[in-house]
């Protein structure tokens, strides 16, 4: 969860003997280099502040010390910063420069861990770097990585085409399942995905997201039954008058046995094709067209077309569970007619 953290430019300029740019190129500056400013008001920033660097960047004087950094600005007062408990991180520039596809010198390395105010020990071809405590993000060579290349800028990254794949994928096993799936939609079906989680199985997560829903699902039968009752509630608002929602679902299901990819429909279906490698098979395309609203007046009024309807008449008609009364205005020469909505 990101924390906010408000703050004026009179603020930040206490920290600063040069003055500041102003406020439109301040949030420039922490947008530009990875800090999301929510709101303008006035000289007043609301700086959200992501989890990984709520533990410096917390406060006013966090905030300050990391646009120093990213104005290259000297504080009036240096922090006195502390180096005993943070890890020390063996970088070089080649690691650096792969890792983000740039071309980075060795003097700009130095110039970002000055500015960042990071412990440098040089050693041959590379840096033995270690951050202030506080930085609790950079602990690893794909941190340093981050921050050098959030400093220097990622505009300065040269875009390059990926290189082709040496061979064609096998996708025998993904055609085969996309031939299910059409079959299904050509029926009526909806597809769903629903989440692998559950609150019993067989295998247990060591770290689950969601502590109600710690093991890997053994079935899918649960969720389905849950979203045919959901699909059930929102049907008269989004299908025909008595058509019925038909949901499908093909996913991986944990069990004793290991892990396998499993079919299930809302209701049977004959003839069902089983799951199969199909390399020949090509998926349906489905494309949209240009939108064309139906109406002259979107959002206020609605076309209709009943023979015996006349201007003046009170017009019911029925939107979901809801029937609407209202008055008609006009009846056009084509048999429509318009009313209030």
């Amino acid at each position: 969860r990101k924390e906010s953290m408000k703050i004026t430019r009179d603020q930040l300029q206490e920290y600063f003997e040069t003055p500041l740019p102003s406020v439109e190129m301040l949030v420039d500056a922490f947008t530009f280099h990875a800090f999301e400013i929510d709101s303008v008001e006035g000289d007043l920033l609301d700086v959200k502040i992501l989890p990984n660097r709520a533990a410096d960047c917390a406060t006013p004087e966090g905030v300050a010390h990391e646009l120093a950094a990213i104005l290259d600005l000297p504080l009036k007062s240096a922090a006195v910063l502390n180096y005993d408990s943070a890890p020390t991180v063996a970088v070089t520039v080649a690691g650096v420069n792969a890792i983000l596809g740039s071309d980075f010198s060795r003097e700009e390395f130095l110039g970002v861990f000055r500015r960042l105010q990071f412990r440098v020990e040089e050693g041959g071809d590379g840096f033995n770097v270690v951050a202030p405590a506080q930085r609790t993000d950079v602990l690893i060579l794909e941190d340093v990585a981050e921050e050098v290349g959030r400093m220097l800028g990622y505009d300065r990254i040269v875009s390059k085409e990926l290189p082709g794949l040496a061979e064609t994928p096998d996708q025998a096993r993904f055609r085969g399942i996309e031939k299910v799936k059409d079959f299904l939609v050509e029926r009526g079906f909806t597809e769903i995905s629903t989440q692998s989680f559950a609150k019993k199985g067989y295998i247990e997560l060591a770290n689950p997201m969601d502590k109600t829903h710690p093991f890997l699902r053994t079935n899918l039968d649960d969720n389905m039954k849950a979203a045919l009752e959901r699909a059930k509630q929102y049907a008269p608002l989004v299908l025909s008058p008595g058509q019925k929602p038909k949901l499908f679902e093909m996913g991986a299901v944990f069990t004793e046995d290991g892990e396998r990819l499993v079919l299930k429909t809302s209701e049977p279906v004959s003839d069902l094709p089983e799951i199969k490698d199909a390399p020949e098979y090509v998926s349906v395309q489905y494309e949209l067209g240009p939108y064309k609203p139906f109406s002259l007046y979107p959002f206020i009024t609605r076309d209709i077309a009943p023979s015996d309807v006349h201007v003046g008449d009170i017009v019911m008609y029925q939107r979901g569970r809801a029937h609407i009364l209202h008055r008609v205005i006009e009846k056009r020469a084509d048999g429509t007619f318009i009313f209030k909505g």
